[in-house]
């Protein structure tokens, strides 16, 4: 890894302008873990909806706080799309309960993509697809005080 990468406990990512965040996921993902990252994702997207580029290869597991911070966050207003990769059976799994929460609770007229994908090559193809597109009707971010 270069040194462009930041890291989240064991997790690494890094913002690739113009709109793309990558993060690699590695082991288990904790609350504090998972808020950092919502964190990560409202400051760059504030400019403007981000891709959000997500490796499962070396995922171990998602807290059930983790995933509840998704009732509690809603940061559909900063994704233009939410890309995972790479994973066996269970990292897709785990993956697949984290996007039904997340499909409950942002249950709105507005949504995200997510699409599972191969590989990065297959990821970056589809994310240039996405930006030629017309954007999809976008959720408001929440007022800052």
């Amino acid at each position: 890894m270069d040194d462009t990468w930041e890291r989240v406990g064991a997790h690494r990512h890094r913002f690739e302008a113009p709109d793309l965040l990558h993060t690699i996921a590695v082991g288990p993902i904790s609350r504090d873990e998972f808020a950092t990252a919502l964190d990560v994702i409202e400051l760059h997207g504030k400019r403007g909806p981000i891709f959000w580029l997500v490796d499962l290869t070396d995922l171990d597991g998602i807290a059930p706080e983790a995933r509840r911070l998704l009732s509690e966050r809603d940061a559909r207003a900063y994704l233009r799309g939410i890309v995972l990769i790479g994973g066996g059976f269970s990292q897709r799994v785990l993956a697949t309960l984290a996007l039904k929460a997340v499909r409950l609770f942002w249950r709105h007229k507005t949504h995200v993509p997510f699409v599972f994908l191969a590989n990065e090559r297959e990821a970056r193809a589809w994310i240039e697809a996405e930006r030629r597109a017309p954007p999809a009707p976008r959720a408001k971010a929440p007022s800052i005080p």
